[in-house]
Order: structure tokens, then sequence, then C-alpha cells
């Protein structure tokens, strides 16, 4: 229940989004009904394995805890009140259709509907629903029948993240689906059929949301470092020269080496093609045009990334702003404007600490 009046302490909040190359946390208060941002910071993954910034690792426990812990310290974190996102990797999230019977009755069937949809045991997931019968998302009548958001987390999954918090002392710690963090921060409940695409190093996550409820989750195994180890190849330069020259050029380009904007280009017409062919599959599945895209994560921060992606996609396109509901300190306006959709699912984490009372 979202609460209309805070008290007059503050309540500080943490949002805790563990990638696959870095990790990033923002902390978050409410006080006096306004959001101010507290601190934030993000650190690199790859590091600890011995590999470049920018590059996807999976670490052990004990080295994802020090990553976490170095970067509580760097960022002076100082609340224990945390929410922890959940890797869409090991994740189900879809929309399903089934009889219009009462919540009691969904919960016996729904592990039975599970089997359907799910590709793993329910024995090895978590499963967790909700209805949404105002929603008409086909032009389709029924009353017999509903729509339900089915979501599955896998049981090592919750099993991982309940060790990180308890190595990390969180205070009553939340785990969250970052599809769900990202609607959070980015997405008002009068938005129609949008889709929100998280570009990040390894994977990119592609979310389709209705009026403020997630319908829909795609993972899509492409990421923004196919274009750096392209250009490390292509330019023979090490991939830690790539990943800055990535950053910095983009696709826009190096005008001392025409090269740059080429590759880039080359290297992601895959994955933007894959996110052009998901959107007309999804208008045509719901029989509903798509209002809008809002891109985030790492690979929505790479100069160019709106004028490159128009040239897949008609439909109109902008970068997030998961800042824009949180009060910033002035001299930090610019800078948050810049990185602000890497922080996306950490902003949106925080927050749900913060309102779901």
């Amino acid at each position: 229940m979202v609460r209309l009046f805070s008290s007059n302490e503050p309540i500080h909040a943490v949002g805790l989004d563990i990638g696959t190359s870095s990790i990033k946390v923002v902390q978050l208060r409410l006080e006096k009904e306004k959001i101010f941002l507290e601190t934030y910071g993000e650190i690199a993954l790859g590091p600890y394995a011995g590999l470049n910034v920018g590059q996807s690792i999976k670490l052990g426990d004990e080295k994802v805890i020090e990553a976490i812990g170095d970067l509580f310290k760097e960022a002076k974190i100082t609340s224990k009140n945390a929410v922890l996102s959940i890797s869409p990797l090991t994740t189900y999230v879809s929309l399903i259709k089934v009889p219009n019977v009462l919540d009691k009755d969904l919960v016996t069937m729904l592990p039975l509907e599970a089997r359907k949809y799910v590709p793993v045991p329910v024995s090895e997931i978590q499963l967790d629903w909700w209805h949404i019968p105002n929603i008409d998302i086909r032009g389709e009548k029924d009353e017999r029948m509903i729509y339900v958001v089915l979501a599955a987390v896998n049981n090592e999954t919750l099993a991982e993240y309940s060790r990180y918090a308890s190595k990390l002392a969180l205070v009553n710690p939340v785990f969250e689906i970052e599809s769900f963090s990202l609607v959070r921060s980015l997405i008002h409940n009068d938005m129609k059929m949008t889709i929100c695409v998280d570009l990040g190093a390894q994977i990119t996550t592609v979310s389709l949301i209705n009026s403020g409820v997630v319908i829909d989750v795609h993972v899509i195994a492409r990421g923004s470092q196919d274009s750096t180890i392209q250009l490390s190849r292509a330019l023979a330069i090490s991939v830690e020269v790539a990943e800055e020259t990535k950053r910095t050029f983009g696709y826009l380009g190096d005008s001392s080496n025409p090269y740059v904007k080429e590759i880039m280009e080359l290297s992601s017409y895959p994955l933007f093609g894959d996110i052009s062919r998901l959107t007309l599959m999804y208008e045509r599945k719901y029989n509903q045009n798509i209002e809008g895209i809002i891109l985030t994560g790492g690979g929505a921060r790479v100069p160019g990334v709106i004028d490159m992606f128009k040239k897949s996609v008609t439909v109109p396109v902008r970068v997030a702003g998961p800042f824009d509901q949180v009060q910033v300190p002035l001299f930090l306006k610019e800078m948050i404007d810049r990185i602000g959709p890497t922080y996306s699912v950490a902003v949106g984490l925080a927050l749900k600490k913060l309102f779901d009372k």
C-alpha cells in the first residue's frame, strides 16, 4: 500500500542493482513528501576477475560480496534498508489467460497452469501472480476469462541473494525482478502499450508494459559489450581502449577514425533488428500499437544511440530519466542527466522501499 502521508522522520532506502558487468547502488531519502538523492555509485566487476572495466563476468559469492562492500564504502552508503534486483536471466514473466474464478481457486490453479509456460519444474521456482481484469489487452471481452501476469524466480537465485543480504547485514531485504523496478522509476500509470529496452553489457531485456503493469519480458542474448568486442577486433586495440572509444564517440563516430562509426553501426544492427521484430510481434499479438520505447541501461548512454535506434524502429524513442521524480543537488544535475539511464533499476528498487508499505 502506498503511504499518502509520511512521518516527520525521514526514511532512507537503498536500491542495489547487481548486473553482469557492474553493480550500481542508489540511496534515497523520503522526507516531507519529497524524495532526495543522498548518494549513488557504480563498481565494475571485471577487475575482480582480472578482466577490464565493462566486461561481463559471473563471480562467486565471496567476490560479489566483496565488490558490494567496496561499493558501499566508496559511495558512503549509510542505510541497510535495501532492495536487490533479480536478473531476468533467472526469471520468467508472461501474461496468461485463465478462467475468471476466485483468488483462492487461482492459488490452486496457477501452479498447474505454470507448467505450460515456465520451462523448469515448479518445484525449482517461486511463483507470484496478479490478475488484471480492468485492462483490455487484445480488444477481447469475455467475462468468463481474465488475464493474469505470472512471474517465477529460480530458487537458487533467491538463495544466492539471501546469502548476499545476510553477509551484508541488510535489514529486511527485499528482492525484485528488474523489469518491475524499471516500471516504478520510468513509467506513468496512464501510459498505454510501452516498451522498455534495458541495454545491458551482456544481454538486453525488453519489457512490455501496459498502464503501469509488466505483461511480458523477453531477454535477447546481445548487449552493448558486442560493440566493444567488435571495435577491439576491427581496430586492433585493447578491450579497455575499445570500451572508452565506444563511450566517448559511440554512433556519432570519431573524425580521426572514420571506421568507428561504421563498426558501431554494423555491430548493433542485429540487436536493434531483434528489438524491431519483437516490437512488431507484440503489436500483432496484443492487437495494439506500441506508443513509445524507453531506452535504459549502460547502452542507452552511448552517444548517438537514439538516431541509430530510429533506423530500425518507427515507434517514438527516448532515453530514460529515472531521477526525474527525485530531488537532485544542483551541482550534480548535469552529471545525473548524463548517467541517469544506468541507474534506472537501482532508483526503482529504492523507491519500492520508500513507498511499498
